[in-house]
C-alpha cells in the first residue's frame, strides 16, 4: 500500500513538473490586427458608423474598436478614447497582445494609414513617458499649493 502511494505521488509530481514547465515555456507573441476604427455600438450591430468624423454620433459612442473587414472587432483596451476618436473611420493597424476570448487587445503601437503609408499615432511607450513627465513636472499638486518655478 505504501509503495503504490509513493508511485502515485511521484507520478503527480512528474505531471506537475511537466505542466509547470510547459506554462513557463509559453511566450506571448505580438499580433498585428488591421481594420477601421469604428464605434463599438455600430460594430456590435454589424455596421459602420459614424457617417463621418463630424457626425454627432461620435459623442454618444462610449468606446471605439478596431473592426476588420470580416466584421470581427477588437477593443483596444489601453489606448485612450481620445486617440481612437481622432482616427475614427480611418484604416488602422494595431500591434500587441490579443485576447480572443474577450475580443480585446493590449496595444503596443497604433498606426493609421495616411497618404498610402501607415504612420504611428500612439504607442504604449510614449503614453508611459507622458505620464512620467506629468508627475516629474509637478502638474499634479496634491497639497493645494501652486508649484514654484
Amino acid at each position: 500500500m505504501h509503495h503504490s502511494t509513493q508511485t502515485r505521488v511521484r507520478a503527480m509530481l512528474a505531471l506537475l513538473a511537466l505542466t509547470t514547465g510547459g506554462l513557463a515555456a509559453t511566450t506571448v507573441v505580438a499580433e498585428t490586427v488591421t481594420g477601421k476604427i469604428n464605434g463599438h455600438g455600430c460594430a456590435h450591430g454589424g455596421h459602420t458608423c459614424p457617417a463621418d468624423e463630424l457626425d454627432p454620433h461620435v459623442a454618444f459612442e462610449p468606446d471605439f474598436v478596431l473592426q476588420q473587414a470580416d466584421g470581427e472587432y477588437y477593443f483596444l483596451s489601453n489606448v485612450p478614447r481620445s486617440a481612437k476618436v481622432r482616427h475614427v473611420l480611418e484604416e488602422a493597424r494595431a500591434t500587441g497582445e490579443v485576447n480572443d476570448r474577450y475580443n480585446t487587445m493590449v496595444v503596443d503601437e497604433l498606426q493609421v494609414k495616411e497618404n498610402g503609408a501607415y504612420e504611428t499615432v500612439w504607442t504604449q511607450e510614449a503614453q508611459q513617458a507622458a505620464f512620467e513627465r506629468i508627475y516629474e513636472d509637478g502638474w499634479f499638486v496634491f497639497s493645494g499649493e501652486a508649484p514654484t518655478q
